[in-house]
């Protein structure tokens, strides 16, 4: 059994960061298609948490709010530093909700913000793609080098 047949695996990282971009590609679409056509309410914060570990900070907003047909919705969302500041002093809310899609609820007052943590997402995860998939190559290429090497059979002839 051959070692080098594992380094096909490394195809794994950019198929893994090819889902990541596809991934962000659904999440803006949701996000828009709620921004352009969902119903606007107005929703009171239940709760606010921002967590602060380390380097690390992002928390929960939890919202409540009533449809036009009465049906009361309460969500908890979770929400990074950058879209947490511009929400902490508010207790209600401009939202538009639309039931049944990707992304249900979108906060009026961060909708820039959440496009453009996308579109960053996005970014990082092509270039990270785009240098995945060259290491895959390098990868690929020198695993069928190497697997071709082994496969030459020494002939041993006899002479006497």
């Amino acid at each position: 059994m051959n070692k080098y047949k594992y380094l096909y695996f490394t195809w794994l990282i950019p198929a893994a960061f090819l889902f990541l971009v596809i991934h962000q590609a659904v999440v803006y679409y949701g996000v828009t298609n709620t921004y352009e056509n969902g119903t606007s309410y107005t929703a009171e914060i239940v709760d606010f948490d921002l967590k602060q570990i380390a380097a690390q900070t992002n928390g929960y907003i939890v919202l409540r709010f009533t449809t036009h047909d009465g049906q009361e919705i309460q969500r908890q969302l979770s929400l990074p530093v950058e879209m947490a500041g511009e929400l902490q002093e508010i207790r209600v809310v401009p939202v538009r909700y639309q039931a049944d899609t990707i992304q249900e609820i979108v906060l009026m007052p961060t909708i820039d913000t959440q496009k453009s943590l996308i579109w960053t997402n996005a970014l990082m995860a092509g270039v990270a793609l785009l240098i995945t998939f060259f290491i895959g190559l390098a990868a690929h290429r020198f695993a069928n080098k190497k697997l071709n090497e082994s496969d030459e059979q020494f002939i041993l002839e006899r002479i006497d």
